[in-house]
C-alpha cells in the first residue's frame, strides 16, 4: 500500500471515529442526561479509551456539539472571500464563522437532538464562544484577508477585530434565537439573520 493510501485510510478512521465519538455523546445526552454523559461513558460507547477521546474533543460538552476547529487554509478563506456580485464584508465574514460552527448546525441528522439537548442547557452554546477564542488569531488573519478582498475602497481600512467581534455577536444572537424558536427554519437563513443584527447595530451606533 502507498504512502497516500495510508494517509486516506488514517483520515476515513478518524471521521469515523469522531462520528462515533459525536454520535455517542448526543446519545447518551439525551438518554442519561448531560450530568451522566462523561468522558468515560461516551468513550466505552463508543468503542474508544477515554485517551482517545481527548484525541478529538478537549470535553464531553465538545463531542455533543461536534465542535471541531476548520483549518483556515488559503483555499477556505476564498470561498468566503467577498464576491463581486455584491457580496457584503458583513456576509462573509459571517459566512466565515458559521462555517467555523457548521458541525452543530448543519448535520441534519444529529442537528435536531443537538438542538433539544442545547434547549436544556443553554450554556452549552459558550463552548462556541471557546471555540472562537482558540481560533482568533486564524480568524483575524481571515477577516484581514477578507478585508482586503473587498472591491469597494471604503471599506479596506476596516479592522478586522472589530469586525471579527461585531459579526461574532451577530453569529452568537442569531443561534440563540433560532435555538430558542425550535431550530426548525433552515439554518442557512441563520445567515442573513446575523448580518442584518450586525448592521443593525452599526447603522444605530453611527
Amino acid at each position: 500500500m502507498n504512502t497516500s493510501s495510508e494517509l486516506g485510510l488514517r483520515d476515513r478512521k478518524r471521521i469515523e471515529t469522531r462520528a462515533r465519538l459525536e454520535r455517542a455523546a448526543v446519545t447518551l445526552a439525551l438518554r442519561d442526561g448531560l450530568a451522566l454523559a462523561t468522558v468515560d461513558a461516551i468513550s466505552e460507547e463508543a468503542g474508544v479509551s477515554p485517551r482517545t477521546f481527548f484525541n478529538y474533543f478537549d470535553s464531553k460538552e465538545d463531542a455533543v456539539l461536534g465542535v471541531r476547529d476548520l483549518q483556515l487554509t488559503s483555499q477556505t478563506i476564498r470561498l468566503h472571500t467577498v464576491r463581486a456580485d455584491g457580496s457584503e464584508l458583513v456576509s462573509s465574514v459571517v459566512r466565515l464563522l458559521l462555517a467555523v460552527i457548521a458541525p452543530m448546525i448543519g448535520e441534519a441528522d444529529l442537528r435536531e437532538q443537538r438542538m433539544d439537548i442545547v434547549k436544556t442547557h443553554p450554556e452549552l452554546l459558550s463552548r462556541q464562544l471557546n471555540q472562537m477564542t482558540r481560533m482568533a488569531d486564524e480568524l483575524v488573519a481571515a477577516v484581514r484577508t477578507l478585508v482586503a478582498s473587498d472591491p469597494d475602497p471604503s471599506r479596506l481600512q476596516t479592522n478586522p477585530e472589530m469586525l471579527l467581534a461585531l459579526c461574532g455577536s451577530g453569529v452568537r444572537i442569531a443561534i440563540r434565537e433560532w435555538v430558542a424558536a425550535g431550530s426548525t427554519t433552515p439554518p442557512e437563513q441563520l445567515e442573513s439573520r446575523a448580518a442584518s443584527l450586525v448592521r443593525e447595530v452599526t447603522k444605530n451606533i453611527q
